[in-house]
């Protein structure tokens, strides 16, 4: 009898096979090394179903969820085809045909080509004004703001409806970098979105929104959740930290949200005693009226933000997998999609979303290729940017990905 993989005789396998980068490793009875937080309101965990009877080990892959597997033999061999394609005729040889067969038919086994084409967009962020009005130390505009430019209402649409038959997607934002209610088209927008049936995540300093804008995205309940960025409270800090004074109408049109009954966090950016301590008291002020206030994970945005925030990370060898650019699209001002929101300057771009639908432009060559750096497939540039950021960093709390090929199985029996 000919073995077949999903219609394929074996005597048509591909030569080569290797491991996809994507899967994570968990063992039954642990916990996963995972956690994800970029699309979601708090921390969110991958889906453990109960292994089943004879469980050896799990796989995590893109849809957050384990699948058990009860063969030793199959752990092997993708640990053996983790990091480098292997010749399909020896790991037949030492694995079996059959296991072999069943790794392919799951696509934990693939050809060295086909790596790294897959995504799932849970989210899109959308440039719709590249101009902030707060020049905050943590963040990239306050050294070197860009120059003011807006999206036009054509060019936001054909994104809208490029983004419709991507049913995964639980939101989207407008923000990268900027203010996007001083986006003079934000209440078109709105309406579209609304149209549309898309959410809005709106991060947000609160100085431009007005009653106006906050009724029409209460009318239109197109709100998925208001993120607001307020670092302190204290008046001379506040300056200090955003280069504004808009404290006073940030914290009324705080107020008003709150009134209008929104899911709210409040992010605070900072480091150390600072840190805490305005957390504390942002948290005495308004956690009590529902308001979730958190400290957020001030980072350097991949090397863009020098001096006291500057993490110095420089990431030698073969990167190490990240959820940025398998979950999330980001779409210049210009219509361009790039690999991360810590891409300030978009120096790694996909290509342009007119190209075609927003599937062409995932699975495009270039897409491709920066996906397969990424993840390790294929070596990154020295100066590549992921190598200047803290998600690649093994240690990193949030980690969403800890493929095979990052954790070798021998070296950690337990995980």
């Amino acid at each position: 009898m000919t073995t077949r993989t999903r219609g394929v005789a074996a005597s048509e396998w591909p030569n080569q096979l290797q491991t996809s980068p994507y899967l994570t490793l968990v063992r039954p009875g642990k916990s996963a090394r995972v956690i994800y937080v970029t699309d979601t309101r708090g921390p969110e965990y991958p889906e453990l179903s109960p292994p089943t009877t004879g469980a050896v080990f799990g796989v995590i892959g893109l849809d957050r969820s384990v699948v058990w597997h009860d063969s030793h033999h199959a752990l092997l061999a993708l640990e053996s085809a983790a990091l480098d394609p292997v010749d399909t005729t020896y790991l037949v040889a030492e694995y079996g045909r059959r296991t072999i067969g069943d790794l392919m038919a799951r696509e934990w086994l693939q050809a060295p080509s086909s790596l790294c084409t897959e995504y799932r967009l849970l989210t899109a962020q959308i440039e719709v004004t590249a101009h902030c009005n707060w020049g905050c130390q943590f963040c990239p505009v306050a050294a070197d703001p860009k120059p003011r430019e807006t999206m036009s209402m054509p060019l936001f649409g054909e994104i809208i409806d490029k983004l419709k038959p991507h049913t995964n997607i639980r939101f989207v934002t407008f923000h990268f970098f900027n203010e996007p209610t001083l986006d003079p088209h934000f209440e078109d927008r709105v309406r579209l979105l609304a149209e549309s049936g898309l959410k809005l995540s709106l991060s947000t300093n609160l100085s431009a929104l007005t009653p106006g804008k906050i009724k029409l995205l209460t009318d239109t309940g197109v709100l998925h959740h208001l993120v607001v960025n307020l670092p302190s409270e204290n008046d001379v800090e506040f300056q200090r930290l955003t280069g504004s004074r808009t404290l006073t109408i940030s914290q009324r049109n705080l107020e008003r949200a709150i009134e209008a009954g929104w899911p709210i966090t409040i992010a605070v950016n900072g480091t150390g005693d600072d840190l805490r301590r305005n957390v504390r008291k942002l948290r005495e002020r308004y956690s009590a009226r529902g308001v979730e206030v958190r400290p957020t994970l001030t980072c350097d945005r991949a090397g863009a933000v020098g001096g006291h925030y500057n993490q110095a990370v420089h990431i030698t060898g073969r990167l190490r997998g990240c959820s940025w650019p398998l979950n999330h699209a980001y779409f210049s001002v210009r219509g361009d999609l790039f690999i991360c929101c810590n891409d300030y300057y978009q120096r790694e771009v996909y290509g342009n979303i007119r190209d075609g639908t927003l599937h062409d432009v995932m699975v495009h060559p270039r897409a491709v290729k920066l996906r397969r750096r990424v993840f390790g497939v294929e070596d990154a540039p020295k100066d590549y940017i992921c190598r200047t950021c803290h998600d690649q960093e093994l240690d990193f709390p949030h980690r969403q990905f800890r493929p095979v090929a990052t954790f070798p199985i021998s070296a950690a029996p337990d995980e």
